[in-house]
């Protein structure tokens, strides 16, 4: 059995405070979700609306700050508009827009822009040459706060490769900030190479495994 009170506890001493940890709770069941967040895990991200839902109701007596990290239909933008604080894997002005005309009255969401960092076509995200173009659409967007970048870099056990994409993104962040201002959130990291992205420069890491332990 997994031991949820004593991986957040350990996940805390290695990393600082600053450090947004988002619990990547897909797959997982509302009562362990609630044990994190007693144990001081206040954000959740979830890759699959359908699941997300049904939990956002069972846990909504909790403050919980959720934030979508899957693929984004378009057709799925209203209900995540609704239910979601934060949104990061925006890559187009289409999700972007409907996702700010969905918004619900005195709200607004937070997004970040998905990059494709290495350039795989199996993933989604915008190429680096259009992050401008689409960041400026965004921040004309009243209902839309745009934070920063999110990245997936390419699965490897290589590490040398993998900060070599962790310290493209933060240059790619950094170069954002300078135009954008208060545009200074990175989503960079999982369970198996979050400490290579705190180094360079993430802000929030989303862990799945290193919480709930291995998925069935």
């Amino acid at each position: 059995m997994t031991d949820i009170k004593k991986n957040i506890s350990n996940l805390k001493k290695i990393i600082n405070s600053d450090t947004t940890i988002i619990a990547v709770s897909k797959k997982k069941p509302a009562d362990l979700i609630e044990k994190a967040y007693e144990n001081g895990i206040l954000n959740f991200g979830e890759n699959y609306l359908q699941e997300a839902l049904a939990k956002i109701s069972i846990l909504k007596h909790l403050n919980i700050s959720w934030h979508f990290i899957g693929k984004i239909q378009s057709n799925k933008c209203k209900e995540i508009a609704k239910n979601f604080n934060w949104v990061h894997t925006v890559d187009r002005y289409k999700v972007a827009k409907l996702l700010n005309d969905n918004c619900p009255l005195n709200k607004s969401i937070n997004v970040l822009i998905q990059v494709n960092i290495d350039d795989e076509k199996s993933k989604n995200g915008i190429n680096e040459g259009d992050i401008y173009s689409l960041a400026k659409k965004i921040i004309s967007l009243p209902n839309l706060n745009l934070k920063g970048i999110m990245v997936i870099p390419k699965n490897t056990t290589d590490s040398k490769l993998t900060e070599v994409s962790f310290a493209k993104t933060k240059q790619i962040a950094l170069e954002l900030n300078k135009n954008f201002k208060g545009v200074n959130e990175i989503s960079m990291g999982m369970s198996n190479d979050f400490e290579l992205a705190i180094k360079n420069g993430s802000t929030m890491i989303r862990i799945g495994t290193g919480i709930f332990g291995e998925r069935n």
